[in-house]
């Protein structure tokens, strides 16, 4: 296995080698395709053309007035032939000279896009100056990364060919980058896109990076062991001071050892990011590694101060020369990193992995990008401000999986701990409902009983010596007829009021036994056709007295109404899933209602009401002398109802009988 990883180990570092033999490579091929660019470049957009300058007219001059005289030609990826002043104190000006014909741009207000220029420059069309970026005695101006947006005025604008003339001021790099001109609209959107990501975007990742700092760094005095938070802290400090200069519009001191400064400190902060890689994942002698990279970090900045002007500086530029190195050190940690992620798996050890490639290629795309190089534009902007913004991100990213997992255990037992407690505090909760339902229970089959004796020996007994003494008088039938049905109605609520236990069988058993006498005297048949059905859970005695006054309405229309000689009382289970349920229904084989519909009373009304307010549904079904057909359907599972039942029932509510 060991041999295994350090094959693996092997050919990791040969593959890192040839990738940065091949950027450099490439890094030679598009400079060498780019040494003889045309004069303009020309694109669309919705609004008209833009043209873009890759070549104009220079000279170096004083710079109070246009200078007349020797003009030169230059491209723009080298600058207009740009002069490396270096740390002097004295201003020199560099003039830039472009030609465009008004006609052929269109119509729109036109615009000049202006990016990289240093430091402080200002325009003139047609001899006639239109603005300036700085004012005079700013000596501190620092506008080089920051876009600016010309507006053109009309009034100075000529038909055909116009002139447009850049002066340059600087203290320190006297470099001119390039210019557009087209239509305002179009340029502003680009102008807008940049200043977000040049200067924004920048501002805000930088700012947020020095406050994690801040929090690293208090976290550490806590937490001394944790050696990886001062270096977070440091390498995020040592990120803003570089990446200042992307921030700000003046220098706040000296402008020249201001650069200088932001120059130099760009190896202290890739040498305390990548100690804080090594040292963040724990890699075996990371100490060691720790002090390589700083030493590192420190011959970087010897170098660039001996190796100034030699031949290979001034081909790739001081910045070009600084980024290679730096990255050849990010591969090495890089090549460290693998190596441990190989060896353990460690979730850490990828995000920083991950983390380091995004930087080698971040910092080839700015190595090309670079005003003394100008490989190619990439993006648009420098990628570099946001390195030390995916530490702190990745950062967030390792300690939050770690919290996540301390927090885990934590809550791990906090659940046991609660679900022991929950156990408890339901069984608790259990014993005391079950002795709050047998209080309550006994209290309701207390007065259920009240309720009944009362009525059975209070109410029933005067009706039952109302009937004796209406018959043994001979009182007219209707009256004798009023009296039974209310003594019938009377037991039948005095049924409802037993419990039922949602024997729903029972309750239409109990109403066909309180029915048959009065049957029996008009002659008429009953058939009992009931069949076993589940008890229903809603069953209490409210609900069981709708049901049984919707079977008296429909047994007093068969009684009084039909003529019918045979009545059927029945039960049965009926449908299926959510719609299962019990059929109840009455049916004779009387003369029949004909037209429901028309024929539909107050007491068909009443049926339909009472079982809309809890929850069932009746049907009503009548051919003219063939007999009438009540059911009722009743279901296992129904809905919340709180429908009172005077305004139940608006209209028939029906189902499928089957």
């Amino acid at each position: 296995m060991k041999q295994l990883l350090k094959a693996s180990s092997l050919n990791m570092a040969h593959f890192l080698l040839k990738g940065l033999i091949l950027v450099f490579l490439l890094m030679a091929g598009v400079s060498a395709v780019a040494a003889s660019p045309r004069a303009i470049t020309s694109t669309s957009s919705a609004e008209g053309p833009i043209i873009t300058f890759n070549k104009a007219d220079y000279v170096f001059g004083p710079s109070d007035a246009l200078p007349i005289m020797g003009w030169e030609r230059g491209a723009a990826r080298r600058g207009y032939g740009f002069e490396k002043m270096g740390a002097t104190a004295s201003t020199k000006t560099l003039w830039v000279r472009m030609d465009f014909d008004r006609n052929q741009l269109g119509d729109n207000p036109l615009s000049v896009y202006a990016e990289n220029n240093h430091e402080r420059f200002a325009a003139y069309l047609n001899g006639k100056q239109i603005y300036t970026n700085f004012t005079p005695g700013d000596v501190r101006s620092l506008r080089w990364y920051r876009p600016d947006l010309i507006r053109l005025p009309t009034d100075a604008l000529i038909a055909g060919r116009n002139e447009l003339v850049i002066k340059i001021e600087s203290n320190y790099d006297l470099v001119s980058g390039t210019f557009s001109i087209g239509p305002t609209r179009a340029l502003e959107r680009h102008y807008e896109w940049q200043m977000f990501w040049r200067i924004t975007g920048v501002q805000t990742a930088n700012f947020i990076m020095l406050l994690l700092s801040a929090g690293a760094l208090w976290m550490w005095f806590l937490r001394r062991n944790d050696v990886e938070l001062l270096l977070l802290a440091l390498l995020g400090v040592a990120w803003f001071v570089r990446n200042f200069n992307f921030m700000t519009t003046e220098a706040p001191f000296s402008i020249i050892p201001f650069k200088q400064m932001t120059y130099y400190v760009v190896y202290p902060a890739m040498a305390s990011t990548l100690a804080f890689c090594v040292a963040f994942v724990r890699l075996p002698n990371w100490q060691r590694h720790a002090k390589i990279l700083f030493g590192a970090g420190i011959a970087l900045c010897l170098a660039r101060l001996i190796s100034l002007n030699t031949p290979l500086v001034d081909y790739l530029g001081t910045d070009g020369l600084g980024n290679i190195l730096a990255v050849v050190c990010i591969a090495y940690t890089a090549f460290l990193l693998l190596k441990n992620w190989l060896r353990t798996k460690d979730a850490r050890t990828a995000i920083m992995f991950c983390v380091l490639v995004s930087i080698v290629f971040s910092t080839a795309h700015d190595i090309g990008r670079l005003w003394d190089m100008r490989l190619w534009n990439g993006i648009g902007f420098y990628l570099q401000p946001y390195i030390g913004s995916l530490f702190c991100i990745a950062l967030m990213i390792s300690f939050g999986s770690r919290s996540a997992r301390a927090l885990a255990s934590i809550e791990t037992m906090n659940v046991d701990l609660a679900a022991k407690v929950e156990r408890a505090r339901e069984d608790l909760a259990r014993s005391e409902d079950r002795r709050r339902d047998v209080e309550v229970a006994r209290a309701l089959s207390g007065e259920r009983e009240r309720i009944m004796r009362e009525v059975h020996d209070g109410i029933g007994s005067n009706l039952v010596s109302a009937l004796t003494i209406a018959e043994r008088q001979n009182y007219p039938e209707a009256t004798l007829r009023t009296l039974r049905r209310a003594l019938s109605d009377l037991k039948m609520t005095v049924d409802s009021l037993e419990p039922m236990y949602g024997d729903i069988v029972a309750l239409v058993g109990n109403f066909r036994h309180r029915v048959e006498p009065d049957l029996a005297d008009l002659g008429i048949v009953s058939v009992w056709d009931a069949h076993d059905c589940k008890p229903i859970a809603w069953l209490d005695a409210a609900n069981a007295l709708h049901i049984l006054r919707s079977l008296q309405e429909a047994m007093a229309n068969v009684m009084l109404h039909s003529g019918a000689t045979i009545v059927e009382i029945g039960c049965r289970e009926h449908g299926e899933g959510d719609g299962q349920g019990v059929r109840v229904w009455l049916r004779d084989n009387g003369a029949g209602i004909g037209d429901i519909q028309a024929s539909v009373g107050h007491g068909l009304k009443s049926i339909h009401a009472r079982m809309a307010a809890i929850g069932g549904a009746c049907e009503i079904t009548s051919d003219k002398g063939k007999g009438t057909a009540v059911t009722l359907f009743l279901p296992y599972d129904r809905p919340q109802f709180d429908v009172p039942l005077s305004s139940a029932g608006s209209g028939p509510k029906t189902y499928d009988a089957g």
